[in-house]
């Protein structure tokens, strides 16, 4: 019974899988290098498995592109006070992108499907002062010049954890130095 039950959910799981070629053709097309350019807002929701809300965030992105790379500074700041730092750095490759950051493991993989980029990842999260690594699986796609929506399906062996749904949105360009920013974190949070 056990096996059977493990089986099932197995093909439960894949049953839900994104279908990538679905979106190849769909437009306006995605450039990962053109968009993340300048100051970019995001806010999101962290949702358990059974979809509460955890958490709450908001985030400011200072991008830095050319044409085979991309720098993402990234200061999140959660509903619970707790405040994280992430910064990227992707260089393009002839299958995507290769992004690297100090709390990924190894290597996160990107891949543009016309409006929306695929990125697999592992990271590595601190819960009750207990280090877990978890796999990620993003999929953000461009709704216009200057908004992208993205959902991500955090699990662990193959078993969902959760998921985190963002909206990442383009800011009138102002000074791109991480200490001077305006905040949206400060004036757009919960």
């Amino acid at each position: 019974m056990k096996l059977f039950c493990m089986v099932l959910g197995v093909f439960i799981l894949s049953g839900c899988a994104i279908d990538a070629n679905k979106y190849r053709n769909k437009a306006p097309g995605f450039q990962f290098e053109s968009f993340f350019q300048g100051n970019l807002c995001a806010k999101g929701l962290v949702k358990s498995r059974n979809g509460q809300i955890n958490r709450k965030f908001a985030a400011d992105i200072v991008a830095f592109s050319s044409e085979d790379k991309v720098r993402l500074e990234e200061v999140f700041l959660f509903d619970d006070g707790e405040r994280q730092n992430r910064d990227w750095i992707f260089d393009r490759t002839p299958e995507g992108w290769l992004g690297t950051a100090g709390d990924v493991v190894g290597v996160a993989n990107g891949e543009v499907f016309g409006d929306s980029l695929n990125l697999n990842y592992e990271l590595k999260i601190s819960v009750d002062n207990t280090e877990y690594i978890v796999a990620m699986d993003d999929w953000l796609t461009l709704v216009d010049s200057s908004t992208l929506m993205g959902s991500t399906e955090i699990s662990k062996w193959g078993v969902n954890l959760g998921r985190i749904d963002i909206v990442i949105q383009k800011e009138a360009m102002i000074q791109s130095d991480i200490n001077n920013v305006r905040t949206c974190i400060e004036d757009r949070v919960l």
